[in-house]
């Protein structure tokens, strides 16, 4: 016996591609003509509106030359001043820079005087230790040594605090010296400014 064969399967029918819609067109319609008010013509019409656009260029025009000549005006006031301004700035700041120069000056100048009292207050010490050791190599007591060791320690003592007050008193004075430069500038600028709020 022979098999049956199966049945073949139709062949599907290629689809036909879709024919394009034609595009709608509109038809734009007709514009109104723009007719003249009654009583006027159109020359008339015209001449109005350039009449009116001359004027309204010549007033435009007019105003911003005036403009133009406040703003000139203004512009040379404010470089004049700027002008002003600067040169007042530079002398300034020179001014200032001289102050602070000066009392540059006399901070070196107190330390170099500082520095000195300090290395004649330190030799002064070196001769009296040197002084009460010699001292103390003559003593033939222990009595005399301690007598000697007393004085020396007091004479010391008084001779620091001395040299403390007097280092006190230096120092503060220098203190004031280095600052009274800076503070005459501060005096001079406070009226300047006085001044220039005043006006």
């Amino acid at each position: 016996q022979t098999e049956a064969k199966p049945a073949a399967k139709p062949a599907v029918e290629a689809k036909k591609p879709a024919t394009p819609k034609a595009a709608k067109t509109s038809v734009p319609k007709p514009k109104t003509p723009v007719v003249a008010p009654k009583g006027l013509k159109m020359n008339d019409t015209v001449k109005q509106v350039e009449e009116t656009v001359k004027k309204a260029t010549a007033e435009a025009s007019e105003k911003a030359t005036e403009a133009f000549k406040d703003m000139n005006v203004r512009a040379k006031a404010a470089f004049e001043k700027a002008g002003e301004f600067a040169k007042d700035a530079a002398e300034f700041n020179k001014a200032n820079l001289e102050a602070f120069v000066e009392s540059g000056k006399i901070a070196v100048k107190g330390a170099q005087t500082a520095a000195q009292n300090a290395a004649e207050y330190g030799r002064k010490n070196f001769e009296a230790t040197s002084a009460m050791v010699k001292s103390a190599a003559a003593v033939k007591s222990p009595t005399e040594l301690f007598k000697l060791q007393g004085d020396f320690a007091r004479s010391q003592f008084d001779g620091a605090v001395a040299e403390m007050s007097k280092s006190t008193e230096f120092y503060l004075k220098l203190a004031g010296e280095i600052f009274q430069p800076i503070q005459t500038r501060y005096t001079v600028v406070a009226d300047e400014l006085k001044t220039r709020m005043a006006a």
